[in-house]
């Protein structure tokens, strides 16, 4: 597989995950729910989070991947011809990484190790706290997946040249 390729992969599995979890799982846990709901909704994220988190790094790699080559194809012509574009598409992906890592350490963590307590027993989040935890966090996914697409349309942009 080219480097393009699984660079394509990675986006629309990261763009797909990100957006089903904010436009179709995250809104069938809003509200306060019980423990059962809380434990799903933690197995979803266990899965969910490495598997977008796996899929970032990939992007990231593939896309400096594909930076180098450019960098090699333009030499001296390539900060003249490719930092406008290149540039946004970078400050999009940062912002996405800083949102993201906030949606999968902050808020994602909470949320499931709250319920790994209140499965052993403990007391876990006040119902209000956890619904409002699910809230945000459907509110980042979608940011995310905005994000997300915003940076993929720059790359589309990037690879027409």
């Amino acid at each position: 597989m080219t480097l393009a390729a699984l660079h394509l992969v990675a986006a629309a599995l990261y763009l797909g995950g990100t957006l089903t979890l904010g436009a179709a799982v995250l809104p069938a846990f809003r509200g306060e729910g019980d423990a059962g709901r809380r434990a799903t909704l933690a197995r979803i994220l266990r899965v969910a989070h490495p598997v977008s988190l796996a899929s970032l790094g990939i992007l990231v790699l593939t896309g400096a991947g594909g930076v180098t080559a450019l960098k090699e194809a333009y030499g001296a012509q390539f900060a003249a011809r490719w930092f406008g574009p290149l540039g946004l598409k970078l400050l999009l992906v940062f912002v996405l990484l800083l949102v993201a890592s906030y949606e999968f350490f902050g808020l994602g963590l909470r949320l499931t190790r709250a319920a790994a307590r209140e499965a052993a027993g403990e007391e876990g989040l006040a119902p209000e706290v956890h619904a409002r935890l699910v809230a945000r966090l459907q509110s980042v996914a979608l940011a995310n997946g905005l994000l997300g697409a915003a940076a993929s349309i720059l790359g589309l942009v990037l690879a027409r040249g």
